[in-house]
């Protein structure tokens, strides 16, 4: 069986799939033969349409809603998935994020354990509830979003998202270490602030600056974070394990 023939029997769950990269990723995982589980913390939050653009297109696919922050929705997850496509060998944990730029002195705890939960908790559940199986089968595949600001000091971002952004780099690394000689592989993409609602909405008045800060003079486009997902995602990748791709156009060079 080709590299290419192995992606037809692959079942993946993807977080964040209602807008920006998970969106993008769902899609192009569609498109490889990869049945996709497209997950959104509600309904209305774009995942709908993005799983009847890949049925429309002769894909597999269907929606679950949970929160990633949520043991029993994590697990619920998985439980879908099996139930409709069969088990996961692919997770992408997209999902996560911050709803304002601030200081470390503006932020409250409140706040700080919000981030802490949606970006870095969600990661541990996510990860913990994928690997049996795949260890079992001994074959899978993990991708875990982080972001630059997990990577290097930003000027625009939030304390606590920077935090929790490098405790998945430092996590990814460490599982990757316990499942290298399983078949399963776990690895991280650093993007540089990404074009979707969540980015526009929240940068405001900041989001030309940022552009122009930035080395590419742009921001990146949803399908160029998804191309590097879906490489790690791939039968040809499985000697990268433990790795943190800086999808940033040269903003991040360390």
């Amino acid at each position: 069986m080709s590299c290419s023939e192995q992606w037809l029997d692959k079942v993946a769950v993807v977080t964040g799939s209602g807008a920006g990269i998970g969106a993008a990723t769902a899609q192009w995982l569609a498109r490889k033969g990869v049945a996709v589980l497209a997950a959104t913390y509600e309904p209305n939050e774009g995942g709908e349409e993005i799983v009847q653009h890949i049925v429309d297109s002769g894909g597999k696919s269907a929606i679950a809603f949970g929160d990633v922050a949520k043991e029993s929705d994590v697990e619920g997850l998985f439980e879908i998935a099996r139930n409709l496509f069969g088990p996961v060998d692919i997770l992408v944990q997209a999902a996560g994020g911050m709803s304002k730029v601030s200081r470390i002195t503006d932020m409250s705890t409140d706040e700080w354990d919000r981030l802490q939960a949606v970006n870095l908790r969600s990661a541990f559940l996510g990860i913990r509830a994928a690997l049996p199986s795949m260890i079992e089968r001994g074959w899978g595949r993990i991708v875990t979003v982080a972001s630059e600001a997990g990577r290097m000091p930003v000027r625009v971002t939030s304390p606590a998202y920077a935090a929790a952004k490098a405790g998945v780099v430092g996590l990814t690394k460490h599982v990757a270490r316990e499942v290298a000689a399983t078949g399963v592989t776990i690895n991280a993409t650093a993007p540089s602030v990404t074009v979707s609602p969540r980015v526009l909405a929240g940068y405001g008045e900041r989001l030309e600056s940022v552009m122009k800060e930035h080395p590419a003079q742009r921001l990146a486009e949803p399908e160029e974070q998804a191309a590097a997902i879906v490489f790690l995602c791939s039968p040809e990748a499985s000697y990268i394990n433990g790795a943190c791709i800086d999808v940033t156009c040269g903003a991040v060079n360390i």
